[in-house]
């Protein structure tokens, strides 16, 4: 097991977890959702959250609901099934309880509520005989968190961590081996953030901006923009800024005009080329006049580990 950690988490709820371990599945929305993180021999971290809609919901009673779906579910398969509320040590609140569990499997948990999201959050760790977590579980469950002091949501996934600004809910996704999508709508507003891997490969003989018009720019319809050539985190990068153009673009603002979502009239982006890790980054905002916010989620991005961190 890796001793380095590393975020993983969606829709805002973040957990450190070894470096090693990969998301496996995620589901819901920022209301009621789902996420798993999976370990390379046999553990598994689960995290599951609802909305608790301005009630402060009795944790004790959450816990021992959950807990008794697990014993029922043990004994229709006749498994032996113990269970235990202790004190939380994570966090120290009286809105957090920790749990354990045993049967053919072990399970080491930690129930919680955020005044403010007003979620709550149910983590769990579950190991066998084959591994043992015990000296990394803690770490895991203490380390969740489910807002940004910004105000911004946070998302993290295989390595790539990031945030965007309140307000923008992730419309659609592409979570494949090698390349990373997410794209993300407030009204008219949209900001997309991608991630590929491979990047010497991808490039091959190709320049940066020769690449970056091949793949990226096709995805970026109606708008006239220049591309420039930039220092990005260090790295080979590029800039875009530009403006709505086209009859279609000019039809769509008309529309939405009469609305209350007006329609983006800019475009700016960022492209880079971290040979460090052998990745490829772009992030695209389409957005009215003092609304980008691409600059800022750019400088969110790691895209490297630093030389010396362990």
């Amino acid at each position: 097991m890796s001793s380095k950690m590393a975020a993983v988490g969606w829709q805002g709820i973040i957990v450190q977890a070894p470096a090693d371990w990969s998301l496996v599945g995620i589901s819901g929305d920022e209301k009621k959702g789902y996420f798993r993180v999976d370990s390379p021999v046999s553990s598994a971290l689960e995290v599951r959250w609802s909305a608790a809609y301005g009630r402060r919901p009795d944790l004790e009673a959450r816990a021992m609901e959950f807990l008794a779906g697990l014993e029922k579910n043990c004994k229709k398969k006749r498994i032996k099934f113990t269970s235990k509320l202790k004190p939380d040590r994570c966090g120290g609140t009286e809105d957090s309880i920790n749990f354990n569990w045993r049967a053919d499997q072990l399970g080491q948990g930690r129930l919680l509520y955020c005044r403010e999201c007003d979620r709550v959050i149910i983590a769990q760790i579950i190991s066998t005989g084959d591994e043992n977590v015990s000296h990394v579980a803690p770490i895991m469950l203490g380390s969740i968190s489910d807002h940004r002091d910004d105000g911004w949501t946070d998302w993290a996934l295989y390595g790539l961590h990031f945030a965007v600004p309140a307000g923008y809910k992730v419309e659609k996704h592409s979570l494949m081996s090698g390349y990373l999508s997410l794209s993300f709508k407030k009204r008219g507003n949209r900001v997309v953030v991608e991630r590929w891997g491979l990047a010497s490969t991808l490039l091959a003989e190709d320049e940066l901006e020769q690449w970056y018009r091949k793949d990226v720019v096709p995805g970026i319809k109606g708008y006239r923009f220049e591309i420039e050539k930039a220092r990005i985190h260090g790295h080979e990068g590029l800039t875009i800024h530009g403006h709505r153009s086209g009859l279609k673009q000019l039809a769509r603002a008309a529309v939405s005009s009469l609305t209350l979502h007006r329609f983006p009239d800019l475009v700016t982006g960022y492209a880079w080329h971290c040979a460090d890790s052998n990745r490829l980054f772009s992030i695209q905002s389409t957005h009215s006049e003092g609304d980008d916010n691409a600059e800022l989620i750019r400088d969110i991005i790691k895209c490297h580990e630093a030389k010396g961190s362990k």
